[in-house]
């Protein structure tokens, strides 16, 4: 009995088995969808599909998309965002019923129409002088800050025709570049209305009356001449590039003796003949102006004569000490309107023939002559040149010792001519200062973080550290006029103080305490007085001064104004120093007591004085603005004048400079 129960209830379940096969498959169904899209102008960025109100994807224009992931059942597929010129012609939405296991596919059509239309512009020209160029066809103009601007747009003949799509719509037609003797025959825009998949005729009638015009002739006599004639310019004009421009396109060739028509607008125009030799003399001007009026035919000769050419020699003979170091540059004229027709760089002791020069009278320039040296006779030089022959000609060029600075720039010790050419960059630091015999650089340099005193040679060789601060600084280098010692500042008692050391480093010795030292200790020629900056009374920035040996204590200077950086005369007579005792910063004079304080002439802005080696000129810092695409700022320079304040001219560029000192001469 029990294994009949079995045995049925087996055959139950087979039976169910066989009844609903469904019910063994379990799992999600797929879904595809295939778009099909035909027409023109099919939407660009596809449509959307949605399943039971939510949008599960985009979908190209013609393509198929498939979902494997979809519950059984029944579900809604709508086919959305076509765009306005689009319809879905098939069933949408479509209600499907998906099947585990089992693909299901949704098929939409859909039917675009174009939303454009074309205008087949045509242009028929009557009359003579029609515009070379032809005009241009503008749809849809509107005025811009550097023009005209065009929605469509493309050139088009005198006689000829263009097809432009638009969208459908009204639209103006503007037919433009049109040259001054022609005129449009109606309006000009002209209104049209476009209508999708429809081409609108647009026809546009000129008219062109006669243009004046210019007979250029040319007539060439003598040997050599240009091989392959010359060209011709009407109102010549150059690019940024020298490159050469012309009323009527690009230069116009002409024989030697040949002529040439070109037509022109009413008015003044000017006409250049172009490849002349340099041996050849044009009789008139070049370019020269004219005037065409109605509808004249205007004359324009050209003569030229051409002679054999000469050569001219140039020598370049420079002795004497800091032979400028970049050479000079070496111009022959042309004519009074070309005075550098001809050029070449040359070398301090060079030579070159400039060969090809037309023969004549001519004027020859030697440029870049360093600020230490000088040239011997008159400058430029005249010479006539004769033909088929050369002329010689020497430049005697003599250089002295040139002075130097050394300043401080952008964290470098440089070194510069006074003329500000010749910048050599030594070492990193700031505050330099010369020994006597100008054989080594003392300044402020950094170690291990720490702010000392090194030396160095002037080409940034042979460093020495010379103090050891840590944690405290040094500062304000300053050589003994024997070159034994070097005043400097020093923060190693807790403030600054003043003290002096062997030019080695070594036999340091404080010599103030308490006085106020701040800084710039400054050696009197004699060796026995040290100028520096103090502050007495808290707030005053006062010139105070010692003996060599930190003795005779003197407060030089008591105004309730700011002096400070003091300067030696390299005679001992005066001290130049900054103060604002007279305003803003600026340099003045006084004797070595403190007393006679004078102006340099009306007021010479700047502070940092440095006096020449022969005292005759004064380097000194000034600020100056620059201005770049954005905003203005100051930053400080050196700046050079004469003693009396006379001739006053930049020294540095390139960034923030102090500290200027003057070479000594060896």
């Amino acid at each position: 009995m029990c294994w009949r129960r079995v045995v049925l209830g087996l055959g139950c379940l087979l039976v169910i088995s066989c009844a609903d096969p469904i019910g063994l498959q379990m799992g999600p169904g797929s879904l595809r969808v295939i778009v099909s899209t035909t027409g023109p102008e099919p939407d660009p960025d596809g449509y959307s599909v949605s399943v039971d109100g939510q949008q599960l994807t985009t979908i190209g224009a013609s393509t198929q998309w498939t979902d494997i992931n979809v519950g059984g059942g029944e579900h809604t597929v709508v086919l959305g965002g076509t765009a306005a010129n689009c319809t879905v012609t098939s069933l949408n939405p479509v209600t499907i019923r998906v099947r585990a296991q089992t693909l299901t596919t949704v098929t939409f059509a859909v039917q675009c129409v174009t939303t454009h239309g074309s205008l087949h512009i045509t242009t028929a020209t009557s009359g003579v002088d029609l515009d070379p160029d032809g005009y241009g066809v503008c749809v849809d103009p509107s005025v811009v800050y550097y023009g005209t601007s065009c929605a469509y747009g493309q050139p088009i003949a005198v006689n000829g025709a263009a097809t432009i799509v638009v969208t459908a719509g009204d639209h103006r037609v503007l037919l433009q570049g049109i040259a001054g003797n022609c005129a449009v025959s109606g309006d000009n825009p002209k209104g049209v209305t476009v209508s999708a998949g429809n081409t609108i005729e647009v026809a546009l009638s000129l008219t062109c009356t006669a243009l004046p015009h210019l007979h250029v002739t040319t007539a060439t006599t003598g040997t050599p001449v240009a091989p392959n004639g010359y060209s011709v310019c009407v109102d010549p004009q150059y690019d940024y590039y020298d490159n050469l421009y012309c009323y009527t396109g690009a230069p116009q060739p002409i024989g030697l003796s040949g002529a040439l028509t070109i037509v022109v607008s009413v008015g003044n125009h000017t006409v250049l003949l172009n490849g002349v030799p340099d041996n050849c003399v044009i009789g008139g001007t070049n370019p020269r102006p004219v005037s065409a009026t109605g509808t004249d035919t205007t004359e324009v000769p050209f003569t030229m004569t051409c002679t054999p050419p000469g050569s001219v020699h140039i020598n370049t003979a420079t002795a004497g000490v800091d032979i400028d170091p970049d050479g000079y540059g070496v111009c022959i004229d042309q004519s009074p309107s070309d005075p550098c027709h001809w050029f070449r760089p040359f070398a301090a002791n060079d030579g070159f023939t400039f060969a090809a020069v037309r023969a004549g009278d001519h004027r020859v320039t030697l440029s870049g002559v360093a600020g230490n040296c000088a040239l011997s006779g008159a400058n430029p030089l005249a010479v006539t040149v004769p033909s088929g022959g050369t002329v010689d000609v020497t430049f005697s060029v003599t250089c002295v010792l040139a002075e130097r600075i050394a300043f401080s720039q952008n964290g470098q010790i440089a070194v510069v001519r006074a003329d500000g050419s010749t910048l050599t960059n030594v070492t990193a630091g700031h505050a330099p200062a010369w020994a006597p015999d100008g054989t080594r650089l003392a300044y402020v340099c950094s170690s291990a973080g720490n702010v000392e005193i090194c030396v160095v040679n002037p080409d940034g060789s042979g460093k020495v550290q010379l103090t050891t601060e840590s944690p405290a600084v040094a500062a304000h280098p300053a050589w003994s006029p024997d070159g034994l010692k070097i005043a400097f500042a020093s923060t190693r008692s807790g403030v600054p103080e003043l003290y002096v050391m062997h030019a080695d480093g070594s036999n340091v010795v404080r010599l103030t305490n308490g006085v106020g030292f701040v800084g710039s200790p400054a050696w009197s020629p004699d060796g026995n007085t040290i100028v520096f900056d103090c502050r007495v009374d808290a707030g005053n920035d006062d010139l105070c001064a010692v003996h060599a040996d930190g003795t005779g204590f003197v407060r030089l200077t008591t105004d309730a104004a700011h002096d400070y950086g003091a300067a030696w005369k390299p005679d001992g007579s005066r001290l130049a120093f900054a103060t604002t005792r007279f305003g803003a910063d600026e340099i003045a004079l006084m004797n070595p007591d403190g007393t006679g304080v004078t102006r340099i002439g009306s007021g010479l802005a700047g502070s940092e004085p440095a006096w020449s080696v022969d005292g005759s000129q004064l380097a000194f810092v000034r600020s100056i603005e620059d201005c770049s695409y954005y905003d203005c700022y100051t930053y400080p320079v050196i700046f050079a004048a004469r003693a009396d304040g006379a001739n006053s001219y930049q020294v540095s560029a390139g960034g923030e400079a102090h500290s200027p000192a003057w070479k000594p001469h060896p």
